[in-house]
């Protein structure tokens, strides 16, 4: 059966490169009538994601459903309407078509009448930079085309998922004008060529893109198969150590292997934990040096864990990440959660998607900070397995290995960790720590010896200081309780 996938997989690849690559082959052709030649390179100036404004001498621009006059006329854009620059070019009737969209509607536009927007300057002084996928409202089961605002391919699936699609494929052009694309569940040796043209899995922004909707679901991530590799083997009957915590669990990070767990898999608040789903979500789906402006007040969030934001602070999505996961800022969760989703339920919705992609059951949110009410509950191996697939992501990784980090947006921040654990435990690498009335004092511990990374979780340790002491005594155990092979 796995050769059999495996073949089916292949397959796959190659027809989808026999469906994409002999346009982009002939990217440099003149079409006459009745041909579709595609111009990979674009005219200079105009490149795939730039914004550009309508010039049309004073009349209207007939925006057409497939390029050439013969194309149905979809709208008439006035002049100054301002819409952006995909990859299609193509020649008809002497004339070179540029596929454009905006406003919701997608077509072809003369670039005759096309100039290139003046720069829309973001708080930091660099261009703005749309969030996410802009294009589509919703997708169907085929190609389409969109602009991606930064992330990952796994942000892209997230993103594609909420608007109907199944997503099968993701397309880009490298500099050669090869189509190269990524295929969802594929091992990676099949999209080396994808990780080869984006080097550490990072789209930069705007990039636009084909994807690939199937007609029926295609499995990307289970958080509980990142990286295997063989279990630990124990070593003898070594007695577990009792803790405090009402459920707690060991999880070994290379094979998700559970090495030890009491009551992990029932759902109780976990506090500030929640913000290691929020900036999974953040680092997948964002440009992380786009500029985010806030609309939250701290000094409004009483006897609340706060980075310091005010009102009309410009910081990059990178800075409001140390300001959610050091501080554990929930007012950086709330200015994530409305750059990324315009609001805090669409934002919600997008950590459920992501939750579901993982395969983690257990688990709902109503907020992205973690401050909780009716129905915000996860289990220990949820969120173990939760942060097994974050410590596979290098910018959450370093982050919350951090013990301190100045950022500096339109005001200088500085921030400290509240994971008093990195430097109370040898090898201690992450992660987070929680803690409302409702969940007691929760925490997420990674720790790394000899090669060799093991997760605990604690939730509803009854202080601050034993969550600590349970996970140091868990981890001690498991280190010397077991053989990594």
């Amino acid at each position: 059966m796995p050769g059999r996938r495996l073949l089916h997989v292949v397959l796959l690849a190659a027809s989808l490169l026999l469906l994409v690559a002999p346009a982009a082959a002939r990217g440099h052709a003149a079409a006459g009538p009745g041909s579709r030649a595609i111009l990979a390179a674009p005219e200079p100036g105009l490149g795939a994601g730039d914004p550009v404004v309508v010039d049309a001498d004073g009349d209207c621009l007939r925006l057409r459903e497939s390029p050439g006059f013969g194309g149905r006329v979809l709208a008439c854009l006035d002049g100054g309407t301002t819409l952006t620059a995909l990859y299609g070019a193509e020649t008809r009737d002497e004339l070179l078509w540029r596929e454009v969209w905006g406003g919701g509607l997608h077509g072809w536009a003369a670039e005759l009448h096309l100039q290139p927007a003046p720069p829309s300057l973001g708080c930091g002084g660099s261009s703005a930079i749309p969030v996410g996928i802009s294009g589509p409202d919703s997708f169907r089961a085929g190609l389409t085309l969109f602009v991606w605002g930064g992330g990952t391919v796994q942000g892209i699936y997230d993103a594609a998922s909420e608007r109907g699609c199944n997503p099968q494929t993701v397309w880009a052009t490298a500099p050669d004008q090869r189509m190269v694309g990524y295929i969802f569940g594929a091992p990676a040796f099949v999209n080396r060529a994808w990780f080869d043209l984006f080097p550490g899995g990072r789209i930069g922004a705007p990039r636009a893109l084909m994807l690939r909707c199937a007609d029926a679901a295609v499995g990307i991530t289970d958080a509980a198969r990142v990286s295997a590799t063989r279990e630990p083997v124990p070593l003898g009957s070594t007695v577990a150590p009792e803790i405090s915590a009402e459920a707690a669990i060991v999880v070994d990070g290379a094979s998700g292997a559970v090495l030890f767990e009491e009551d992990a898999r029932r759902p109780l608040p976990p506090a500030s934990l929640t913000k290691i789903a929020t900036a999974i979500v953040a680092i997948e789906g964002t440009d992380l040096d786009a500029w985010a402006v806030s609309n939250v007040d701290a000094s409004a969030m009483h006897d609340s864990s706060v980075m310091g934001l005010r009102v009309g602070d410009c910081f990059t999505v990178r800075d409001l990440l140390y300001g959610l996961l050091l501080p554990s800022g929930n007012d950086a969760a709330l200015a994530l959660a409305r750059y990324i989703a315009g609001d805090d339920e669409a934002f919600v919705d997008r950590m459920h998607t992501m939750l579901g992609r993982l395969g983690l059951a257990e688990t709902g949110f109503i907020d992205p900070h973690g401050l909780g009410g009716d129905g915000h509950e996860s289990s220990a191996y949820d969120l173990a397995m939760l942060t097994r697939y974050a410590m596979e992501i290098p910018e959450f990784r370093e982050i919350v290995s951090t013990r301190s980090q100045t950022v500096h947006g339109t005001r200088t921040l500085p921030l400290f960790t509240g994971n008093h654990f990195l430097d109370r435990y040898g090898g201690a690498d992450g992660v987070k720590t929680g803690f409302t009335e409702e969940a007691g004092y929760t925490f997420v511990a990674s720790a790394t010896r000899e090669g060799r990374q093991l997760l605990a979780v604690v939730l509803n340790s009854p202080d601050p200081s034993t969550r600590f002491t349970d996970a140091e005594q868990l981890l001690d155990w498991a280190f010397t309780s077991f053989d990594f092979p």
